[in-house]
């Protein structure tokens, strides 16, 4: 999540030159790449972590956990890098005495860049922080009741939500086409949740499940909400520059939430006392946990990189693409089975979604009709 139209320069280039083009070039497909391979890592990772492979089933406490992470990590890089930092308080005077030392001078630019009043903080943070709580923690509980393969083409019809709440909210000017992408997406889904022949319904086996497919299906929704509000909150918040210094204000309302949550949901003695903390050690389940939280922020900073050298629609398109990898990895990593009515679902799913993407190109040349919504720079929900 983070602010989506701050700057035209980070999400439509200016003409290049040949030279500087085929040098972002290179550069937007080393980005895709490091993109592709920690939202595939993550992605396996969980599963791998929620399912039998580990067996440590406490998603919402785990993901937390992620977010704590991204929190440390999103300090550490607008410290050290303050080109990163919101520009409030910038012009703010530092010490200029002689025995002030730089790490001084470092410190007091830091705090006055990302200070914000506590009511703004509740007013703009709070609701985006929430939401994407939510659509994460469902979607790792998701994860843990389904197959990845399903959950992937399931959490694919947050397009559809993103329309509805963008028409809601009056983000979007109501348009036929986009009546139509809905209506696609609706029968797609449909086709989605269709159980193939010959699978157990259980939920242990974590391949299919009504819960898991109702959690996915919630968390597809909380998405679009969630991006509704990143579009009115957040679209011209001078605190949100980019997606690091989103990650850094809401990450740590995500996770007291998503940590309050664990409490109630799946109780904090249950988590304590889970046998992995006795078998694997408890320096390295808390590594286990780790890992993950680097591998999003990973993630999320090959996508920033990749919005400074590549269209947004190169980024909408990739991700699409990204999709299709993780279905096919996960047929092969653990398996998955989709039923032909499934696979009818997946070639609708994607093939709307490209027409979105297309019509939404095809808006931006004209200005004086449709405003299209622009994607949000962070993929969390993809985790």
């Amino acid at each position: 999540m983070s602010k989506s139209s701050h700057s035209r320069k980070n999400s439509d280039p200016e003409p290049l030159h040949a030279s500087t083009a085929g040098h972002n070039g290179k550069a937007a497909l080393f980005y895709i790449a490091g993109w592709y391979t920690f939202s595939l890592s993550i992605n396996i990772y969980n599963k791998w972590m929620f399912g039998p492979g580990l067996g440590f089933r406490f998603p919402l406490f785990i993901t937390s956990f992620h977010q704590l992470c991204l929190a440390v990590l999103s300090t550490l890089t607008l410290y050290f890098v303050p080109e990163m930092r919101p520009r409030i308080g910038a012009n703010h005077a530092l010490p200029q005495h002689s025995h002030v030392d730089d790490a001084t001078i470092r410190k007091a630019s830091f705090y006055q860049s990302v200070h914000i009043d506590f009511r703004v903080y509740v007013r703009q943070m709070v609701p985006c922080a929430l939401t994407s709580a939510g659509d994460i923690g469902l979607s790792n509980v998701a994860v843990s009741l389904l197959s990845l393969s399903l959950y992937t083409i399931l959490k694919s019809s947050s397009l559809m939500f993103v329309l509805l709440f963008g028409l809601l909210f009056r983000l979007e000017k109501f348009n036929w086409r986009l009546i139509v992408i809905v209506l696609v997406m609706t029968v797609s889904v449909t086709l989605m949740t269709a159980k193939p022949d010959n699978i157990d319904t259980s939920t242990k086996g974590g391949v299919y499940s009504t819960l898991g497919i109702t959690l996915a299906i919630s968390a597809a929704m909380l998405s679009g909400l969630r991006w509704s509000f990143t579009q009115i909150l957040l679209k011209k918040n001078p605190y949100t520059p980019n997606s690091i210094a989103t990650i850094f204000y809401v990450s740590p309302c995500m996770f007291l939430a998503l940590f309050l949550l664990g409490c109630y949901v799946e109780g904090w003695g249950n988590f304590t006392s889970a046998p992995i903390w006795e078998i694997k050690g408890v320096f390295t389940t808390i590594g286990l946990l780790i890992i993950p939280g680097v591998f999003a922020f990973l993630m999320m900073s090959c996508e920033f990189m990749l919005l400074k050298v590549a269209h947004l629609i190169t980024l909408s398109v990739a991700g699409s693409f990204k999709e299709l990898l993780t279905i096919a990895v996960s047929a092969a990593v653990f398996g998955d089975r989709l039923s032909s009515l499934n696979c009818v679902g997946l070639v609708l799913t994607f093939c709307d979604v490209m027409w979105y993407n297309y019509y939404r190109y095809i808006a931006k040349t004209k200005p004086q009709g449709y405003t299209a919504l622009k994607e949000e720079r962070v993929e969390m929900q993809k985790m």
